[in-house]
């Protein structure tokens, strides 16, 4: 393929995500050699952008509202409560990296899995490109490819949307502040 150098393996996963590392792994523990694509960060969407930091940042909103309401419980403060905004991001990507580390350590040590940083691009019947960051690729092959790329944000087509500020699932986590309006466009 152009000088790329070839790789055979049993199987190929592209994507890290709840399915892929699991699978990778399953197809390893059994001797199979396998290699696991990986565009970006290992653990997909769940650890990454969805399920672990909404739920560590809504932990913090529930602390929060707890606290102001502590008077109904017959707790008592001497002062108000306050939200160090940026200190809640810290937490949640502290949490983030901390789940995202542990889950590359793990697949690092399983015998007969290579992780490969790079996209991965279906290239043939049983065969997959890998483009790294840096521009180098390689071609992989085996006679089994899984693909298991997750999820992205999508931006509904709404008329004027192009020509406003707006927020998806990944940039709204990532706000320096509290929004003073907030339009909520679907319900995934």
């Amino acid at each position: 393929m152009n000088g790329t150098r070839e790789l055979a393996y049993d199987a190929i996963v592209i994507g890290s995500g709840q399915g892929g590392g699991p699978l990778a792994g399953a197809f390893a523990s059994r001797e199979h050699r396998v290699a696991l694509i990986e565009r970006e960060y290992i653990g997909g969407s769940c650890i990454n952008e969805g399920c672990t930091p909404t739920k560590t940042m809504v932990a913090s909103a529930r602390a929060a509202h707890l606290a102001r309401r502590a008077t109904d419980y017959g707790v008592r403060f001497d002062g108000g409560v306050a939200v160090d905004f940026e200190a809640v991001r810290q937490r949640k990507r502290d949490i983030v990296n901390t789940f995202r580390t542990g889950s590359q350590r793990k697949l690092e040590e399983i015998e007969n899995l290579d992780l490969v940083f790079g996209e991965g691009s279906l290239a043939g019947k049983n065969a997959v490109l890998v483009q790294r960051k840096n521009g180098g690729e390689f071609c992989l092959e085996a006679p089994r490819i899984f693909i298991n790329t997750g999820t992205r944000p999508l931006r509904p087509p709404i008329d004027g949307l192009d020509e406003v500020p707006y927020l998806t699932n990944r940039s709204i986590m990532e706000l320096d502040e509290i929004p003073e309006h907030l339009l909520i466009v679907g319900g995934g």
